[in-house]
């Protein structure tokens, strides 16, 4: 008797979970800017299973994402010493991409990778930017 209540319980929990509920999706811009702003350090660019990326960390690119939508691309070590390419940027959810918009480019990701410290990206057909990324946090110096 006690299996037959166990089954019955499993049947109607599989029930439940089949009743047409749709699940909202969740933005994942978030993850890029931590609702403020956030500088991502560019760790690897690859094309061909090649790292492109120089080998010290103050040697690379960073990125900063806005909440606002803006980005910002330039050399560390020319961080405050002069501006850096301004763009936007938008995520879309529904198919896991993102675009980064400079004034006479655009860059087209799929995202393939999204936790809260490492991002990897890889180049959409047709983007101006045909090249992996892989971003991690700035590094704690």
């Amino acid at each position: 008797m006690r299996n037959r209540a166990c089954i019955f319980s499993l049947i109607m929990l599989l029930c439940a979970c089949g009743t047409g509920v749709e699940l909202e999706e969740i933005p994942f811009d978030p993850v890029f800017h931590d609702n403020s702003s956030k500088v991502w350090l560019i760790d690897q660019v690859i094309t061909n299973g090649k790292n492109y990326a120089p080998i010290e960390n103050e040697n690379k690119d960073i990125i900063v994402f806005y909440e606002s939508g803006n980005c910002m691309f330039q050399p560390l070590k020319s961080l405050g010493d002069i501006q850096g390419k301004k763009g936007r940027f938008s995520t879309f959810t529904s198919d896991s991409t993102m675009g980064i918009f400079f004034k006479n480019e655009r860059w087209d990701f799929k995202v393939k990778t999204l936790k809260q410290n490492y991002i990897e990206l890889t180049p959409l057909k047709g983007s101006d930017f045909q090249y992996s990324l892989v971003l991690i946090s700035f590094p704690e110096i």
